[in-house]
């Protein structure tokens, strides 16, 4: 009987072996971006790397203000054995948002969006600086900017609290970045009894100290030739 039983067992070895050789793989159905990044080493214009964030199939990054999104290199991790449509490692236009696809390893797919913009404007705000003297008193500068590029700049006399008639309002180029001559397109200046229409062409020009304090620079011409004032101001 024993002899039996090994007999039909080496019989039944050589079927489990071809059967278990004969099973299919496994294909993975993985298929997600697992990161973003804009790395500084591909993209000259970055100071250092920035991290996307991933939620579901959104993807989004900020970059710093001034960044040309037209010209990005992306560098985009997907799940291992999975496939990237379009291919990343190339100057992508990020102005609008840009959709890509991950094949996993078994012919199935998911679609991510990634949209990408730059922070805000860093000049964006109220800010006070002086007293300073160039000629008309003791004056204090009051400057007002918003995300549209428009700009109220007040010259207010320390002793009396009056606006100076160098006061001006007028607008600019939002996407304006820092350390440039920035035509300023004046719409309006003081006249003492209220805002006076006026056009003309003045130059100024900002850098940022830090979030709460910036370097004004300020040309009662366009173009410029030497600055009328240059002052920090504080943000109020």
């Amino acid at each position: 009987m024993v002899r039996k039983y090994f007999f039909l067992a080496l019989l039944l070895i050589p079927g489990a072996a071809m059967m278990t050789s004969c099973k299919k793989e496994v294909l993975s159905d993985k298929k997600e971006i697992l990161s973003l990044i804009f790395e500084a080493s591909k993209n000259s214009q970055l100071d250092r790397n920035y991290l996307g964030e991933i939620v579901g199939t959104e993807v989004t990054a900020v970059l710093p203000f001034g960044t040309d999104l037209s010209i990005l290199v992306p560098t985009i991790e997907i799940s291992p054995r999975a496939a990237l449509s379009p291919e990343c490692g190339c100057p992508t236009d990020f102005t609008g948002p840009v959709y890509y696809t991950v094949t996993a390893e078994d012919g199935t797919t998911k679609n991510f969006t990634i949209s990408v913009a730059p922070a805000p404007a860093p000049y964006i705000g109220e800010w006070t600086g002086g007293p300073i003297d160039f000629g008309l008193g003791l004056l204090r500068v009051n400057v007002k900017i918003d995300e549209t590029g428009t700009i109220e700049m007040t010259l207010v006399d320390i002793m009396t609290g009056e606006k100076n008639t160098n006061s001006l309002k007028g607008y600019f180029n939002p996407v304006s970045r820092q350390d440039i001559d920035i035509v300023l397109n004046q719409t309006q200046h003081w006249s003492g009894m209220g805002w006076t229409d006026e056009t003309q062409n003045r130059t100024f020009m900002y850098h940022v100290n830090h979030p709460q304090n910036l370097r004004f620079y300020y040309c009662i011409c366009n173009p410029r030739q030497d600055w009328w004032f240059q002052l920090n101001l504080s943000r109020q």
